[in-house]
């Protein structure tokens, strides 16, 4: 009996060993692709994301306006810029996309560039639309287009690179264009009590960057590849200064919030030699 006991502790132990060791070594690619899809497809239901996307159509209700500035210069952009790079740049060139359809003004020269990046990275773009090779530049439907368009790249990222990195970086990108566009805005037109819950209410679109980074994480070789340039520190040092001062931004809260944005985005917008 004693010696039954004794091999039941010691099969006990070298269960938690191997449980231990397998938990170090994280899933494998495939397991966490599929975890990862499963995981964030309840995350961005859509009919969440389309109410988060369309957020953005108030920006002219808490006083936010046009600025042509703000906009990076797309002339001589892309053709020095790695892969890594032109992931997230076509999350900025998405967001500037939709800053300028929202105002009304000709969106031409970002499509080109955004079609541009799309060959040089390899993005199936016409399949993720359901086959379309247009892109609408009416902001009516957007915010559920933009949710159906995500939910594609998620299912196809399961199995395509390009994709996965596109997904990942875009949506790390455009969630920087983001937040240095509402910043920039904000201190222009003032710190109103509106301008404050405005911002507050796009937070979710910050944790859904975090957690994609996670979800893919448990994967070491997929972290390394999706955490380039400390994404995930960057946008936790965003969510940081918004949470901290949740209902009482100050001036000096925004130029925090420019001044993280900056050092992602001024070497991708950067003209090439």
């Amino acid at each position: 009996m004693k010696k039954l006991h004794i091999m039941l502790v010691v099969l006990c132990i070298f269960s938690l060993f191997l449980a231990s060791v397998a938990f170090a070594g994280g899933m494998s690619r495939e397991e966490t692709l599929d975890a990862a899809y499963e995981h964030l497809v309840k995350v961005m239901e859509p009919e969440k994301l389309n109410e988060l996307f369309s957020l953005f159509d108030t920006m002219k209700d808490v006083g936010l306006s046009w600025n042509e500035d703000l906009l990076i210069d797309f002339q001589n952009v892309v053709a020095c810029k790695t892969k890594e790079q032109l992931h997230v740049l076509w999350g900025i060139g998405g967001m500037n996309y939709a800053y300028s359809v929202l105002f009304e003004k000709s969106p031409e020269g970002i499509v080109e560039f955004v079609m541009d990046i799309n060959e040089r990275i390899g993005l199936p773009s016409p399949e993720l639309r359901g086959g379309s090779t247009t892109i609408s530049k009416s902001r009516e439907g957007q915010p559920k287009r933009s949710a159906d368009f995500l939910h594609a790249m998620l299912n196809r990222a399961k199995t395509d690179d390009a994709v996965l990195n596109t997904l990942v970086g875009g949506f790390y990108g455009s969630t920087i264009e983001l937040f240095h566009l509402f910043s920039s805005l904000g201190l222009a037109a003032g710190i109103t009590d509106e301008y404050i819950a405005f911002l507050n209410k796009h937070l979710p679109r910050l944790a859904i960057a975090q957690e994609m980074l996670d979800a893919y994480s448990k994967s070491a070789e997929l972290a390394n590849l999706l955490d380039t340039e400390n994404r995930r520190a960057v946008v936790d040092s965003i969510v940081g200064i918004i949470e901290r001062d949740m209902g009482k931004l100050t001036e000096n809260d925004l130029k925090e919030i420019l001044a993280i944005t900056k050092v992602v985005r001024d070497p991708l917008v950067a003209p090439c030699n």
